[in-house]
């Protein structure tokens, strides 16, 4: 009978995400001594399957009253391209310490030529979701057959489409009134949570 003990998962047809989970000095100024933690990593995961296992763990390992953000990529990423730039890494970099690859593969899989997808993310720094809704609504004005989805975000929303278009108009009408940021590949932070919730 074959072992199994140290057999390597092949090729999975489930698009990869860059995970970040982060506990920062930004969100826990309030305790004393408090240092930052980080870890990221890809994965096959959906969304909900990290909530309730890698990231609920992340937050236990915290302080009492310490707050952690779970970040997951708007894009899924390109495996052929990681593939072939960790490849490149490993064989420009021989003195790599292997135990940290998986911040590594995280870096490598962020960066903007291994994005399988396009879509783009409005950062709607304003928590009235009617504005939010509002926002969305313009963009379908310029881009009828656009996907447009919003997330709540810590300070307000993400909205996310999946087409791109000439913004100027759209920006300069918006940002009198709201700080609105375009970031056509990055993070989004889907939930955040304080230890003394869970």
């Amino acid at each position: 009978m074959k072992n199994n003990l140290w057999s390597v998962e092949s090729f999975s047809e489930k698009p990869i995400h860059v995970v970040l989970l982060v506990s920062r000095k930004k969100d826990n100024q309030d305790l004393p001594d408090f240092k930052e933690r980080r870890q990221s990593f890809i994965t096959h995961k959906t969304i909900q399957e990290l909530v309730y296992s890698e990231f609920k763990h992340f937050v236990q390992e915290g302080r009492f009253g310490e707050t952690s953000r779970l970040y997951y990529s708007v894009n899924a990423r390109d495996p052929e391209k990681i593939h072939k730039q960790l490849l490149h890494f490993l064989i420009d970099e021989p003195e790599f310490n292997l135990c940290s690859i998986q911040p590594k593969l995280a870096g490598i899989a962020a960066q903007k030529e291994c994005a399988l997808e396009k879509k783009w993310m409005f950062d709607f720094d304003n928590s009235d979701s009617d504005l939010a809704n509002q926002f969305a609504q313009d963009i379908l004005e310029i881009v009828p057959d656009a996907d447009v989805k919003i997330h709540k975000t810590p300070h307000g929303f993400a909205i996310i489409t999946d087409k791109h278009f000439d913004t100027r108009e759209l920006l300069e009408k918006w940002q009198k009134d709201v700080d609105i940021t375009l970031k056509r590949d990055d993070l989004l932070c889907v939930d955040w949570w304080k230890k003394d919730t869970i």
